[in-house]
């Protein structure tokens, strides 16, 4: 590579950051609550949010450069990514931004976490209300396409479900109100236990459905399941406690039971693929319990309980399905 092409090729890596940063800006400013696919003037847009055009224009400019907006004359809207961006889409990624924008700040931190593990605690024993909110609207972007996945693919009549660390509560409560047959509990820490019984209360399941505050790692519950849920939470342990939960979760399902297990998994290289490895970084900035395994060390694992194993590679979003049947 010519030193020029290295030189632009590095400083574009290096001021990625801009990009990240106006995204989250324009989602605090209330852009994404004003822009549709119905195209909207710069005046009109700066009448909504009542912030003067000439400060809103380079930051719409910017998001059109991008491309995650569009621009005809002087007038702005949504196209390319309406499904995601448009606040009024079943698939919005609004939420996500709010868990970026957390995830950003403690990048700040990582060269620091990286030095001393103490840094990089879990905090998720502490969180507030309005942080398990955050969170939960973070997961949930990503959690609502995987849910109809589950739906469309999957069979779960009269089904009891135990859904570990169930984060929004987004799959079991969507598979439940696909299926009125469905049962099941939710476990997860205090905070978000709390939040998860308030939004099976909104869907009127709490006739079917519950949520209990558990640490699974020393409390795990003893009656048996037909479905376990395990989505996004084998990262968030180190490889004793996971196998100790792997074989919790055998021993409670009934037979044919299935374990639906999803995560952000690495190649042998661990350089690939993009966001298993970016997660791996993130993993440092966020917990020192946990890791991101490689797709042989997590099949490993299943396999000292499970014989029956399915990799699923397209559900929606960066991660991997495994179903682990008994």
């Amino acid at each position: 590579m010519e030193v020029n092409e290295q030189i632009k090729n590095f400083k574009d890596l290096a001021n990625s950051y801009k990009i990240t940063s106006i995204i989250i800006s324009a989602k605090e400013l209330g852009v994404f609550k004003v822009l549709t696919n119905e195209k909207i003037s710069l005046e009109g847009i700066s009448k909504e949010l009542n912030i003067k055009a000439e400060r809103l224009e380079p930051i719409l400019n910017m998001l059109a450069f991008y491309n995650l907006i569009q621009k005809e004359d002087d007038k702005y809207f949504l196209s390319t990514y309406n499904d995601v961006l448009n606040s009024n889409s079943e698939y919005n990624q609004i939420g996500y931004i709010d868990f970026a924008e957390t995830i950003m700040k403690r990048y700040q931190d990582l060269d620091k976490a990286v030095k001393n593990e103490n840094i990089a605690k879990s905090n998720f024993n502490n969180l507030t209300a309005e942080e398990a909110k955050s969170f939960a609207n973070g997961m949930e972007a990503n959690a609502i396409p995987q849910a109809k996945f589950l739906m469309k693919n999957y069979n779960f009549t009269n089904h009891k479900i135990l859904d570990i660390g169930a984060g929004a509560g987004t799959y079991l409560i969507n598979v439940a109100k696909n299926d009125n047959t469905v049962t099941g509990k939710m476990l997860d820490l205090p905070a978000m236990s709390k939040l998860q019984n308030d939004r099976i209360k909104e869907n009127n399941l709490q006739n079917r459905l519950v949520s209990e505050e558990c640490d699974y790692n020393s409390n795990f519950p003893i009656e048996k399941y037909d479905d376990v849920f395990l989505f996004a939470v084998v990262h968030q342990e180190h490889e004793e406690n996971l196998k100790k939960l792997i074989n919790n979760i055998y021993e409670i399902l009934n037979p044919k039971g299935r374990l639906f297990l999803t995560s952000f998994f690495l190649n042998e290289d661990k350089i690939s693929p993009k966001f298993a490895v970016q997660f791996a970084v993130e993993m440092i900035a966020s917990s020192n319990d946990g890791k991101v395994y490689t797709f042989n060390e997590i099949e490993k694992i299943l396999k000292t309980r499970f014989d029956n194993l399915q990799k699923i590679e397209d559900i929606p979003g960066p991660a991997t399905l495994y179903i682990a049947t008994k």
